[in-house]
Formats: structure tokens, sequence, C-alpha cells
């Protein structure tokens, strides 16, 4: 119990002083608050000691050149990083420190003047246990946050060239560069605001009612284009292992918030023409979280494409339109992610992971 309440002081006392930041009259107090919460969620997470199911791994890859040779040229920047404190003989929590700051003081970095401590709950509420087990992505996913930022503002340059960083700690983030391309397609406003968003909402649903079919012919995909490696995941006892907890009201919970920005796209994009790529990541996110219920292995695709919600969450209060219903369903996903977060803070172990997050040790305890 201790180590929930811990968990959650962290959260709830780090969005208290990000709002708190908000309310300061000038750069000195606000640059303190901040600080403030930085170190909140800092700490912890860099201070950490086999806490998360991927530390033992991660610790693993360091330990070996071997093994961290092959992240090489296929993700050089997470390449260095272990090389470099290899190279010097460092401790190897310096590892685990220096990929907690960079997911922290990215995002801190994209945050903007305004609501900013709606969009710190939102990022750490559903990232940052996240960023104990896949570290890697949760930097990639770090970058690609500031890189959303850049796009909206049509800073494509910066865009492409932040969403690159992120896919040289996580070759993951190229499908929020492949999006981005995709969004930079000319399109008419009734296509994007109209018969789009329906054939997504009803793709989804779709999915969700039809999964086994959906599946086979994703597989059949696959090998027609000659992504065999991928296919055979589908007959793999280790990768495609079926959820055999949970009641799906959590999966229910994110494909209605999802679905809910995907029905309002024609608000986002009066707002910001560039929100369009916001409603094709939303998509792809209800997506994986929906195959995600039934096959492990889909986790991962819904964890890609996470920014989504937390950024169409937070451009939820600014659209000018049904303002009380959009407070409304933001405040009801902001309360299921509260009890989420609490629920992820026990540490339940299931049938394919051990989260390893309870009871919270330091490496000062090993």
């Amino acid at each position: 119990m201790a180590t929930v309440i811990f968990y959650n002081f962290i959260l709830f006392s780090s969005t208290f002083f990000v709002w708190l930041s908000e309310k300061g009259k000038g750069n000195l107090e606000r640059y303190f608050f901040l600080g403030v919460a930085f170190l909140l969620v800092f700490v912890p997470a860099a201070i950490r000691f086999d806490v998360g199911t991927d530390y033992l791994n991660y610790l693993r890859i360091f330990e070996s050149s071997w093994e961290i040779e092959s992240y090489k040229y296929k993700e050089p920047l997470f390449y260095f990083i272990n090389w470099f404190y290899q190279s010097i003989d460092a401790h190897f929590q310096w590892m685990f420190a220096t990929f907690a700051f960079m997911f922290t003081a990215v995002a801190f970095k994209a945050y903007p003047r305004k609501q900013t401590w709606l969009l710190h709950f939102l990022f750490f509420s559903m990232l940052w246990f996240f960023s104990f087990n896949g570290m890697r992505q949760a930097v990639a996913l770090a970058w690609c946050l500031l890189a959303l930022f850049r796009f909206f503002e049509k800073r494509y340059f910066w865009f492409f060239s932040l969403t690159i960083i992120g896919a040289m700690f996580h070759q993951s983030a190229l499908f929020i560069l492949a999006a981005g391309v995709a969004a930079l397609v000319p399109l008419g406003m009734h296509l994007k605001t109209r018969i789009i968003p329906i054939f997504f909402i009803g793709f989804i649903v779709f999915t969700f009612v039809s999964m086994n079919l959906v599946l086979l012919y994703m597989e059949q995909i696959l090998q027609i284009v000659g992504l065999t490696k991928y296919a055979s995941y589908f007959s793999s006892t280790k990768h495609f292992v079926s959820r055999e907890f949970g009641s799906g009201i959590g999966v229910l919970a994110k494909v209605l918030f999802a679905m809910y920005i995907i029905w309002n796209s024609k608000a986002y994009i009066q707002q910001n023409k560039n929100y369009w790529l916001l409603i094709i990541l939303t998509f792809a996110y209800a997506v994986g979280v929906v195959l995600a219920n039934e096959i492990i292995i889909f986790g991962r695709m819904a964890d890609t494409f996470v920014i989504a919600p937390i950024m169409a969450g937070y451009l939820l209060l600014q659209l000018p339109k049904n303002r009380q219903l959009n407070r409304l369903v933001l405040g009801c996903f902001v309360v299921f992610l509260t009890l989420s977060f609490v629920k992820d803070s026990m540490g339940v172990e299931t049938s394919y992971a051990d989260p390893k997050r309870n009871p919270y040790q330091t490496i000062f305890s090993k």
C-alpha cells in the first residue's frame, strides 16, 4: 500500500506544481515550480532498482558488448548512450538515469504555456509506468510529442527532424513520421470531416466485433507484401498470447474516447487544419487498443500511438463548440486514467509478465 500511495503522490503532486507554474507571476517562479514537478517524476524513475518488467533485460544489454552492437545501426542513439557508459566503465544505473532524464526533459520541453497541468497529467498517467518497461520507446514518444507541436505550427522540418531523433531510440517513431507524411496529402474538407471519420469509426467497430476476421486478413496482407517475419507472429505462442485478465471496461473507455475525438474531426480541423494528423493517429491508437484487448503483442501498437489521446485530450478543451460536453467527456476520461493509474501502481502479475512495480525500491537499497 505504501508503494501505491507513493506512486499516486508523485503523479498528483507533480501535476499540482505544474498547475502552480501557470499561476506564477514571473519566469523565475514558473521555472521553480516546473523544476519541482520535474524532479518529482524524474528522480524516482532514475534511481529505481529492478522496477519494471524490462529492467533486467536492459541491464543485460548494457553489460553485453555483443548484444548492444545489434542496435548500432538500428537505433544508434540508444546504442551510443550504452556504449559511452560502457567505455568509461560507469555504473549501469547511469544508463537508466539518462533515459529517465531524457524522457522527462523532452516532455517538459514540449509543454505549452496554457493548461500545462492537463497535458502533464495525461502524459504521465499514460506513459510514466510504460517508461519503466518500454524505456527506449518512451523516450522516442517524448520526442514525438514535441514533434507534434511543431507539426501543428507548420514547422515541418522540425517535425521530421524530431521524429527521426525519436526513431534513433526506437524505430516505432517512424510510424509517427509516416502518419505525418500521410497527413500532408491534400484531401478535401468533406473527406476529412465527414467521409473518412465515418469510415474510421466504422472500421473500429468492425474490428471490435469481428476480431478473428480482421486478424486473418492482416496475416494474409503481411504475407502478400513480403513481411513474412511479422506474419509468422500470428502462429507464434510467444507473441500471440491471448489476454486472460481484465473486464474490458478499460478498453471500452479508451476506444469510446478515441471515437469521440474522431467524431469531432470537423471541430478539430476547423481549429487547425494540421490537426488532421491527430485524427489519423487517434484512429491507429483505437485499432491498436481493440486488437490488444485480444492479443498481447498489439499492445505495442497502441503504445506507439498513445500520444494521440494525450494530445487530443489536451486540445479538447480548446474547441469552441460543445464545451460542456467536451469537459464532461474529458472529465470521465481523467477519472478513468486516475483509476487505471491506481490499479497499475499495484503491480499485479499476469500470465504474460510481472510489471515489477510493487514494492518500489531504489538503487541505494540494492
